[in-house]
């Protein structure tokens, strides 16, 4: 069956030329790469066309503009989907190493033994050394008031850091969206494979299941909770997300959002701001189911 890798490029081209190679240097099997230039209008989309030019199974598209996590990936995944018919659909963030060989192998045999629809590989974080497979979700996201909740924070957060409040911020016991520590009782779970679990957005690999009915990721946020978002639908279209310790990919983290913004209260900034406008997006969907399924199913 045919895999193609979806790497969503943004300014960062020796990310993206570490990714695309490793991918080239170490799966073994026949597969494509698209690389989706996301708007950023430095010459390096072109100097990645002209780079790879010789390998016909590397595609180059180039956006005018950036058009998000969700959008950008959507791009490369509708030309997987409909110019080269892939059963697989890997997407990837250009941040990511894969150095291991049976990686397209280890996915035909999850999906001819599970049927998954979406399956997310165990992910070592290059950054701290923490693996951040599976996602446990918060079970009160998913509601209306938590939702809401979550909306009040990120936009006092928000406000905090423009009147140059941090520390009030950083005193708030539950630290908001940068908390990343995890309950203990999780620790070893990316041990063990998981069921109907929440995966982690820098890589996520799709079946010819979800690539027959859906057209990508739910495409109204720019950036953040893309993950939860997707999980959410999941969850209501009684689809098989599945995570697997038997594929390991190596990451480096917030390449991209360095690239757009590198301050340390710019970077906060932008982060709630982007973040208060999915749980915005998120609110919609849970009112609505058809806000997400007019934008993601093929009719």
């Amino acid at each position: 069956m045919k895999t193609t890798f979806v790497v969503l490029h943004y300014i960062t081209i020796v990310d993206t030329r570490e990714c695309v190679r490793s991918l080239i240097d170490n799966v073994e099997g026949d597969f494509d790469i698209v690389v989706v230039d996301n708007g950023s209008n430095d010459g390096s989309g072109i100097d990645l066309e002209f780079e790879f030019k010789d390998y016909q199974n590397i595609h180059i598209i180039i956006s005018e503009k950036n058009l998000g996590f969700a959008s950008g990936n959507n791009l490369g995944y509708q030309f997987a989907k409909h110019e080269l018919k892939s059963d697989f659909i890997v997407l990837i963030n250009n941040d990511t190493l894969v150095n291991q060989k049976n990686f397209i192998k280890v996915i035909n045999n999850k999906y001819t033994e599970h049927k998954f629809h979406i399956l997310g590989p165990d992910i070592l974080s290059l950054s701290d050394n923490k693996h951040q497979n599976p996602h446990f979700s918060q079970t009160k996201r998913y509601s209306k008031r938590g939702m809401v909740g979550l909306i009040v924070k990120y936009t006092i957060s928000h406000l905090l850091i423009w009147l140059k409040l941090d520390d009030i911020l950083r005193s708030m016991k539950d630290k908001l969206l940068l908390n990343r520590s995890r309950n203990k009782r999780y620790k070893a779970m990316h041990t063990e494979e998981h069921k109907n679990v929440m995966l982690h957005g820098c890589c996520l690999i799709f079946s010819k299941e979800y690539i027959q009915k859906y057209n990508g990721l739910y495409d109204k946020t720019f950036l953040y909770m893309e993950e939860d978002i997707l999980f959410y639908i999941a969850r209501k279209e009684k689809l098989l997300t599945m995570y697997s310790p038997d594929i390991l990919i190596y990451h480096k983290e917030d390449s991209s959002t360095n690239a757009i913004v590198k301050a340390g209260r710019q970077k906060r900034l932008f982060i709630y701001k982007h973040h208060r406008k999915s749980a915005i997006e998120f609110l919609k969907i849970l009112f609505n189911d058809n806000v997400y399924r007019s934008r993601m199913i093929n009719l």
